[in-house]
Formats: structure tokens, sequence, C-alpha cells
């Protein structure tokens, strides 16, 4: 599904896809698209995971644990990314009480900022997202 939106001069394109929605701007001419569709984390976090000048920003990919990894570089590494060092709303990762919290998308925590192969600093939460680039 397609709709067209004009706002002065831009002209946007929505394209609605199973991860999420792209959005393709033209400005006298140019335009952006993010193919595959990024996945941008929510509304509370502007910016992360989302297209911009046709590439997706780094985003908190998939929760886990406190036993499964210690670093978000060998987290990002296990889903086949690479950590984004301060890059999700100026932070690493985001830590969260507990798996089932993490899963909730009505739910965030405090994003930590920390270089990515240094150990995540977990004191009584047992959940964390990772900040890791959007691979196509």
């Amino acid at each position: 599904m397609k709709r067209r939106l004009s706002f002065m001069s831009i002209t946007c394109f929505m394209t609605l896809a199973v991860m999420g929605s792209t959005t393709a701007c033209s400005d006298d001419g140019q335009v952006a698209v993010c193919e595959p569709a990024c996945a941008p984390f929510g509304p509370w976090l502007p910016g992360v995971g989302e297209c911009e000048a046709g590439s997706c920003t780094p985003t908190f990919m998939e929760c886990f644990e406190n036993t499964e990894f210690s670093t978000c570089q060998a987290q990002c590494e296990a889903v086949g990314s690479t950590c984004s060092e301060n890059a999700c709303a100026d932070g690493t990762y985001m830590i969260i009480s507990n798996l089932e919290d993490c899963t909730d998308p009505e739910q965030i925590g405090p994003v930590v900022s920390r270089s990515c192969d240094e150990a995540i600093e977990w004191q009584v939460n047992t959940a964390a997202r990772c900040c890791c680039e959007q691979n196509p």
C-alpha cells in the first residue's frame, strides 16, 4: 500500500512492510529508500532504527538474559550483526529488569553508554538489548 503525502517541497511515500515501515523521501528528485524495511525501535527513542539517507540506523536488537552474553559485541555477533557503540539514543545497550518486561514493547529501560567490548553492568537487572547495525 502506498500513500502520497506532501509537506512543503518534500514528497514522501510510505511503504508498509512486515518488519515495520520505510519512508522514501524525495527532495529535488533524490529518493532514499531502505530495503528491506528498517525496524524502528519505537516512539520513545526517535532516530533509533529508522531510515536515514537510504540506510537503516542502528537499533536495539532482541532481548537477552544475563546468562547468555556478557558484552554487546558478543550479542550483536550472535545475531549476525555488528555492535554500534553509543549509536542508539547515545547508548550501547538498554538494561531492563527482566526478560518478560524486556519483551513487552511498552517497556523501556535506561540506555547505558559503554564500549561494545565492555562487560554489561547488570546490577540487579537480568535482561538487556544491545545497539547493533541493521543488516539487509
